[in-house]
């Protein structure tokens, strides 16, 4: 019995101390504390849209959703970044769609951003899809409200209303996502400087400095 009893104390001591290591674990900020490494191979960015020079030191990934509101949320430090690295030739983006299956209309605003850029105004629209976000993403059809942004940013209404109706970019959107899957990305957003992968948003200041010691020679 008393065997038994102190193999008992000794288990309870051993939860308790694994339970406080995992809670300071969970406590723990910054962009380290999250980061884990993966090997892109940089033939896939096709998969995605990329903006940016191709030959650039530094590339950002991005896996995102265009309804979910955490990526829509850090769309505002996505896109200071290209302003701040992309347009000056530091850096190259990559998109890449992961419409989750929770988000009814999410494939479909993937879609018309890929018949925008069937019309070189891919980026236009995504950024006006993640602009509008809350216009759209509870109605029951998004076809006619994609069709009138695609309008407004002077594209063909006709064209886009057929690449949609016949759904002639999913097969890219659907694509993009198994490649996500691929990889082990299990939510959006999902960031990735080189091979330093984020799961979640981060702050601008915080994805300065990883892209900064990227383009440094990656001294950590």
């Amino acid at each position: 019995m008393w065997l038994y009893g102190g193999l008992a104390l000794l288990i309870l001591a051993m939860v308790f101390v694994g339970m406080r290591v995992m809670r300071a674990r969970s406590q723990t900020t910054g962009p380290v504390a999250d980061l884990v490494q993966m090997q892109f191979d940089p033939a896939n960015d096709s998969i995605g849209v990329a903006t940016g020079p191709a030959d650039a030191k530094v590339v950002v990934r991005e896996f995102a959703d265009f309804q979910c509101p955490a990526c829509g949320g850090f769309e505002p430090v996505l896109e200071q970044m290209r302003k701040d690295y992309v347009d000056t030739g530091k850096v190259r983006f990559v998109f890449f769609d992961m419409p989750l299956e929770q988000h009814k209309n999410a494939s479909a605003a993937a879609q018309a951003a890929r018949c925008a850029g069937n019309q070189d105004h891919y980026w236009p629209m995504h950024d006006l899809l993640y602009a509008k976000q809350q216009e759209w993403a509870d109605k029951t059809s998004t076809t006619d409200t994609f069709v009138g942004y695609a309008t407004s940013l002077g594209l063909d209404s006709g064209k886009i209303l057929s690449c949609m109706v016949t759904g002639s970019a999913r097969p890219a959107v659907v694509r993009s996502s198994g490649f996500g899957e691929a990889y082990g990305v299990r939510a959006t957003p999902t960031v990735g400087v080189n091979g330093q992968v984020h799961e979640g948003g981060l702050s601008y200041p915080e994805l300065k400095s990883l892209i900064d010691q990227e383009l440094a020679g990656g001294q950590h």
